[in-house]
Order: structure tokens, then C-alpha cells, then sequence
């Protein structure tokens, strides 16, 4: 997968050539974690080495795994693998630092421990949404045709309240179900959702670190009761519902209603940047005393020769912001226009409404017009009730007349 870019490892370089030729390139050497049963701790700490190969660049970086069995990943297509020799001192002469979680424990002159800088595994995990991007991990997904399906991770029987409202959640949102863990976990989970006349698919129990990342990537809702697995769900979309074992039925759909909803996306630590640049200065520093060459010992050559290879990399990852930063707006974008067509459909829906009163008022009026009608046909025209009251009118006309009587009588008799 490209999603996560290392740079070619060069031919190494003694300590003593180094110094001599002036190099600035530093050899860093990453040690992979293998002990866990999915392959979060493996993808973090990749982003983790590429984040040192950006910050630090020029960089040839090593990848190294302890050596165990079976040997987890060794053959992952993004890197060349190392086993890491039993004492790792032997590569003080091939790499300038080594880096990796837990070599605090060890006495190594030249290792480095994230924990320096209180940056954990789990902690190194929130680096992810920037390199397994959704548009660079659908060539690596495991099963195309079930990307937006609910992935249950089958790691051990689960409640049969999880397969209940499984089969509910699938059914209600017309989505497949897609199974992660052992094949017996797998059958017995299936068996359990057939009673709900439900079905779901095994994407496999031996995916590569890629396809794993992709399978969560894309997954629309991830159950699982592994906490590795549901942080790595988090901090790449947010839809993740941990199974504990007070979890009721109640709460599993709470969760995969809120997880759906897009309410449960976690708070990002702002923190972290902080730590990943201090650990990128830790790497660098540590690198140039071993070599006796600290940075203001730099030519200017040396300086303008790593500013290009900086900038480079910088270009690099503003390609990959500004290709963010394109699929935001076209989202926007998407999103404003559906919003358009709902007020669309709301205007016709006013407009319909308005003709529906008014043919509602006209047939209102239709109807007592006949009802009227079939009155004076049974009854004959109905009679009106006077609206002249003619006595007053009369009595008025009177008083006025002899008003009119009074003044001739006067204008007659002065003359």
C-alpha cells in the first residue's frame, strides 16, 4: 500500500566515515512491535517512523522485528524487514539511532524510547488518520464488495446480546456483516446470527497490517472487544463500539446508534504534536553528538543541501494536505447541494400543500353550494329575514317634512 511512504534504506555507513565525508543523512533505525494479535501497535509505529522521516529528513531509515514465532508481517510489501539481532548493540556501527517502544528497559547508548517524551503506543496510534487516507487504502481492502459493512471482531463468544443487536442494526441500515478473528470464532458467530436470518462474511483471519487498516478504515460501525482495535477505529472515523463485560443490550444499541450517528468521535490530544516534534529533535540531536557533528558545525552547503532535501519533503506533504484539503470541498460541496435539493423538495412540498387548501377551501365551498341547492329544491327558496327596520324609516321622513313645513311657514310669513 502507499499510503504510508518510507524512503529506499541506503547502503549504511560507519560512524568513523560519516564524520569523515561530513554526512548529514542520518541512519534511524525503527524497531517494529510483533506481540499483538492485530497489527495496530505494527501500523502505528510505521506512522510513527514516517513522521521522524519527514521531520528529520535527509533520513535512510531501517526497519527492525524481533525475531519471533512465526515471524509476524516479515514480508510487508511497504518496507524491507530486518530481524533485530539479540544484542542490539552490534548496530552502533550501521545506525546512528535506533528508535522504538519499551528500549527504555534496555541500556543502549544509542536507542530511544518514545516514552522519553510520554508518547505511548496508544498515543502514536492517533498518527494514523494522516497516512491511512481513504482514497489510498481501497486498492488494499481485503473485500471490496463489503466496504461500508459492519465489522465484528470475533476475538472471543460473544454475548448473545452483540449478535441480537447486530442483526437488528444490519437489517435497520441495510448493511452486511463482516467477520475478523479465528475460524471458530467466525462459524460460531454466523451460527448465531442465521437464528435472526442474518448472514455474514469472513474477510479472513491472517491479514496483513494494510489490509487491516483498510478493513477499519472503511468499516461503517467496528464491534469489538479488543480497546486496540476500537482506538484505532476512533481516531480514523469515530464509529467503534467496545464490548465489555457490563455491556447489555441496551447499551450495544446505544453505542451503534451513536456510532452511526457520527456522535462519538473522540477529542483529539492536543499534546501530541508537541511530543512528536520534541521526540523528532531527541532522534536528531541524539544522531549528531554520536557523530560529533552538531548542527552548528553544518557548512553552508550542508545547510542549503538539507534545506532542498526539507523542502522536498514539506512539498511532499503539502500535496497530500492540499489533496485534503480538494475532498473536503468537494464534500462541502455535496453537501451543500443535497441541502439545495431538500429545500427544493421543501418549497414543492409548500407549494403542494398551498394547492391542497385551496382545492380543500374550493370543494368546502362546492359542497354547501349543493347543499343549498338540494335545500330549495325540497323546501323552496328560503325566506330572508328583513335587514330595513321601515317604521324608523318613516317616523324619520315625517320629522324631516315637518321640519321642512316649519321653515316655509316662517320664510312665508316675514314676507
Amino acid at each position: 500500500m502507499n499510503s504510508i511512504e518510507s524512503t529506499k534504506t541506503a547502503p549504511t555507513e560507519t560512524s568513523q566515515e560519516s564524520e569523515r565525508n561530513g554526512r548529514e543523512t542520518l541512519n534511524v533505525g525503527i524497531v517494529l512491535p510483533n506481540d499483538e494479535r492485530h497489527p495496530v501497535g505494527w501500523l502505528a509505529t510505521r506512522a510513527l517512523g514516517t513522521e521522524i522521516e519527514w521531520r528529520n529528513g535527509p533520513v535512510n531509515t531501517q526497519w527492525f522485528v524481533e525475531k519471533s514465532t512465526p515471524l509476524l508481517w516479515a514480508d510487508d510489501p511497504a518496507l524491507k524487514i530486518n530481524q533485530l539481532p539479540e544484542d542490539i548493540n552490534e548496530l552502533e556501527h550501521a545506525l546512528d539511532v535506533i528508535l522504538g517502544h519499551g528500549l527504555a528497559s534496555k541500556e543502549i547508548e544509542f536507542g530511544i524510547d518514545p516514552a522519553v517524551v510520554d508518547l505511548s503506543l496508544h498515543d502514536t496510534t492517533a498518527l494514523l488518520p494522516r497516512y491511512l487516507l481513504p482514497d489510498l487504502t481501497q486498492a488494499t481492502h481485503p473485500a471490496p464488495s463489503l466496504q461500508e459493512s459492519i465489522v465484528v471482531d470475533v476475538n472471543s463468544d460473544l454475548p448473545e446480546t452483540v449478535v441480537a443487536e447486530t442483526a437488528r442494526h444490519a437489517l435497520s441500515k441495510t448493511v452486511p456483516i463482516s467477520l475478523l478473528g479465528s475460524e471458530a470464532d467466525q462459524s460460531r458467530f454466523a451460527a448465531k446470527l442465521q437464528r435472526h436470518n442474518q448472514t455474514a462474511t469472513n474477510v479472513g483471519s491472517d491479514l496483513d497490517p494494510d489490509e487491516f487498516g483498510a478493513l477499519i478504515q472503511h468499516a461503517a460501525v467496528v464491534v469489538t472487544g479488543d480497546p486496540a482495535v476500537q482506538h484505532l477505529a476512533e481516531v480514523l472515523h469515530g464509529r467503534a463500539v467496545l464490548i465489555t463485560e457490563t455491556s447489555d443490550g441496551q447499551t450495544i444499541q446505544r453505542d451503534l446508534w451513536s456510532a452511526t450517528s457520527g456522535i462519538s468521535h473522540p477529542q483529539l490530544d492536543p499534546t501530541l504534536e508537541a511530543k512528536i516534534q520534541r521526540l523528532a529533535e531527541i532522534v536528531e540531536q541524539t544522531a549528531l553528538l554520536r557523530l560529533d557533528r552538531p548542527i552548528s558545525y553544518r557548512t553552508a552547503a550542508q545547510e542549503r543541501e538539507r534545506n532542498e532535501q526539507i523542502a522536498t519533503l514539506h512539498e511532499r506533504q503539502a500535496i497530500q494536505w492540499s489533496q485534503q484539503r480538494r475532498r473536503s470541498k468537494q464534500t462541502i460541496d455535496r453537501m451543500r447541494e443535497e441541502l439545495l435539493n431538500v429545500e427544493a423538495k421543501l418549497d414543492t412540498a409548500e407549494n403542494e400543500a398551498d394547492n391542497s387548501r385551496r382545492a380543500l377551501q374550493a370543494q368546502h365551498n362546492r359542497l354547501n353550494q349543493l347543499e343549498m341547492d338540494i335545500a330549495e329544491r325540497d323546501q323552496g327558496p328560503a325566506r330572508l329575514q328583513r335587514s330595513v327596520d321601515w317604521h324608523s324609516v318613516v317616523a324619520q321622513i315625517e320629522r324631516d317634512a315637518l321640519k321642512v313645513l316649519h321653515w316655509l311657514r316662517r320664510q312665508f310669513g316675514k314676507g
